[in-house]
C-alpha cells in the first residue's frame, strides 16, 4: 500500500471516529446548550455568534451593552459551546436548529419586589 493510500485510509478512519464522537457527545451539547441559554436573549445573541459579526453588532441586535455579550461569549467559550475565530470573533459549536431548540422560550416571570 503506498503512503498516498495509508493516508487516504487514515483520513477515512478518522472522518468515522468523528462522527461518533459527535453522536455520542450530542445529548450533553444540547444539555448544556439548553440548560445556559436560558433565556430569549441569551439564545438570539448565540444564535448570532457565527464566526461573521462584530460583537458590538451582535449586542446591539439583542439589547444588550458589548461588555455584556462579551461576558456572555466568554462563558459560553469557557464551556466548550462556543469557540473563537481569528481571535476576535466567536462562533457557536452548533446552531438552535440543528439540535432542535427553540431560539424563542418561554421565560418565567420575574419576581416583584
Amino acid at each position: 500500500m503506498s503512503a498516498e493510500e495509508q493516508l487516504a485510509k487514515l483520513v477515512a478512519i478518522a472522518e468515522d471516529q468523528l462522527r461518533w464522537q459527535r453522536a455520542a457527545v450530542l445529548p450533553d451539547v444540547t444539555k448544556t446548550i439548553e440548560q445556559t441559554l436560558s433565556t430569549t436573549q441569551l439564545r438570539k445573541a448565540y444564535e448570532l455568534c457565527d464566526g461573521q459579526r462584530q460583537g458590538n453588532d451582535i449586542a446591539k441586535a439583542v439589547k444588550t451593552s458589548p461588555q455584556s455579550l462579551s461576558v456572555w461569549t466568554k462563558r459560553w467559550r469557557d464551556i466548550g459551546i462556543a469557540y473563537e475565530v481569528d481571535g476576535k470573533r466567536t462562533r457557536h459549536l452548533a446552531t438552535l436548529a440543528s439540535l432542535g431548540l427553540p431560539v424563542e422560550i418561554d421565560e418565567p416571570a420575574r419576581k416583584r419586589r
